[in-house]
């Protein structure tokens, strides 16, 4: 991308820089750096974010402000800008607003370590992880243009809480939804799907017809970028043989178009309840790999099916005291 608005002029050996448009001259407060430095860029794309997304009387934060640090982060962060989902994003902007609205004025250098570690302290649980991993970068980018000399959050350590084990769909569940949902409904669509497919909710949302490929069924995993590689069984083909042979997704509305990701949890968990299921769409995803492990696959190709990043995921999924029942209902599920 091209700085096109930059205005840069030397006086008296010593470099200014301006953001010129619509007749205008604005101080980008960075003067005595030379044009190609990154923290002239960081306030130009720190204005022009102002100019070209935010309403005209915006205020563009002071230079070296917390709130100037979230600016440059959000408009020149490559990895903020390229890798992170906008899922991702859009829960970490909340936290900045928060942030910004209690903390934007202060100058980074006067941030301390121990104030952070304080803040989350208190905070505490999983929104204490959260809030960590959405201002750490912050303040690592603030470093690396040279606005800080040490990131405030390089040697925190936060109580990261026992994340809670969610239940494995067993043999009642699955029976109870089977018994309840009749063929030919979404919700019954989305549970079949979920149980043959072990796709997560984000990637239920997504996958289609588009994604056979060689008689399998391959999708990489929205949360971890990982390839699932799952069989077209009997059963798979005959939920898919249910949807329409055009059409961007297996699951679409009553209007022809693709639920949103958190509509079809939604669903689903409305749908489990009525249905008297204790287990949710995650419990189908490990159900799916307790199928697979009773007939007789290893670890390593339940995971290659599963698109699982470490193989203890799998070894965790894969312990049923029902086995044997979950894997006679998924067969006749269909």
């Amino acid at each position: 991308m091209s700085e096109k608005y930059l205005r840069s002029r030397t006086r008296r050996g010593r470099w200014f820089h301006t953001y010129r448009r619509f007749g205008k001259e604005i101080s980008l407060e960075v003067h005595g750096f030379e044009p190609s430095d990154p923290r002239v860029k960081a306030a130009y794309w720190i204005e022009h974010s102002k100019w070209e997304d935010s309403p005209p009387d915006t205020v563009t934060p002071a230079k070296g402000t917390f709130a100037w640090a979230l600016a440059a982060y959000q408009t020149g962060n490559w990895k903020w800008l390229n890798e992170y989902k906008e899922s991702t994003k859009k829960s970490r902007r909340a936290i900045f607003k928060r942030y910004k609205e209690h903390q934007g004025k202060r100058l980074l250098t006067q941030i301390s370590p121990q104030a952070i570690e304080m803040a989350l302290y208190a905070k505490g649980g999983h929104g204490a992880v959260n809030e960590y991993k959405a201002l750490k970068p912050v303040f690592e980018h603030a470093k690396r243009l040279g606005y800080i000399k040490q990131n405030p959050m390089a040697n925190i350590e936060i109580d990261k809480p026992t994340p809670k084990e969610l239940p494995t769909a067993d043999a009642d569940d699955i029976s109870a939804f089977i018994e309840h949902w009749e063929i030919g409904t979404v919700q019954r669509l989305i549970f079949d799907l979920a149980l043959y497919t072990g796709a997560a909710r984000v990637d239920l949302a997504h996958i289609g017809r588009h994604n056979i490929k060689n008689g399998m069924l391959k999708f990489d995993r929205q949360k971890t970028g990982v390839t699932s590689y799952v069989p077209l069984t009997h059963e798979l083909r005959a939920a898919i043989a249910r949807t329409p042979d055009i059409s961007p997704t297996f699951i679409l509305s009553k209007r022809g178009k693709p639920y949103a990701v958190e509509s079809i949890g939604n669903m689903f968990r409305e749908a489990a309840i009525e249905a008297g299921m204790t287990a949710r769409l995650h419990g189908l995803r490990k159900a799916f790999c307790v199928y697979w492990a009773e007939q007789g696959k290893t670890v390593h190709q339940i995971a290659a099916m599963a698109g699982h990043v470490t193989l203890t995921e799998v070894e965790r999924y894969t312990r049923a005291a029902d086995r044997e029942q979950i894997v006679r209902l998924i067969m006749q599920g269909a």
